[in-house]
């Protein structure tokens, strides 16, 4: 099963908000998933002013199971936030936070699904489906080096005292 999707993020000032469009495909083993996505270009979702536009070169979740109420999640990232963020901030991201909001949001998942539609697993029931289809001709990799780079350089560590919250774990 594969899927195109659009997601947005907002960015703590006086960071410039990211978006992606992704490709994102599901394979089935056994009771394991494997799910991989990259960027895509599609000409309903152009890059918008207010986002930087940024790449998934490639990502990857493995999802295996340990039994009927436990697994474990593994996720590999390699992405390009483009604009020119310091690499401090990169790596805090990379290193801390993106790891500690997955985490949260696996050990929430459970009571969330619960509330929400427990019985919708497309994964599982690809007839659960409701996504429009899409042309595959309209999609093309979306290339790093084919979009603007937005100066974001003029943050520092020192700012980083200034908006304690930036990027906070």
């Amino acid at each position: 099963m594969s899927d195109v999707g659009y997601y947005s993020w907002k960015c703590p000032s006086p960071l410039k908000n990211r978006d992606f469009v992704t490709m994102r495909s599901w394979l089935p083993l056994g009771n394991d998933y494997l799910i991989i996505n990259y960027s895509v270009k599609h000409p309903q979702y152009p890059p918008r002013k207010d986002y930087v536009r940024a790449v998934s070169l490639l990502t990857g979740y493995l999802i295996q199971s340990n039994g009927a109420n436990s697994s474990t999640l593994y996720y590999l990232t390699q992405v390009d936030p483009k604009g020119s963020l310091p690499k401090w901030v990169v790596n805090r991201v990379s290193q801390f936070v993106a790891p500690k909001k997955i985490y949260k949001a696996c050990q929430k998942y459970p009571e969330w699904k619960r509330k929400h539609n427990p019985n919708l697993k497309p994964w599982i029931h690809p007839e659960q489906n409701t996504l429009p289809s899409i042309n595959v001709a309209d999609l093309v990799l979306q290339r790093a080096d084919s979009l603007e780079n937005i100066d974001e350089s003029r943050l520092t560590e020192e700012k980083q005292a200034q908006h304690h919250d930036l990027l906070h774990v």
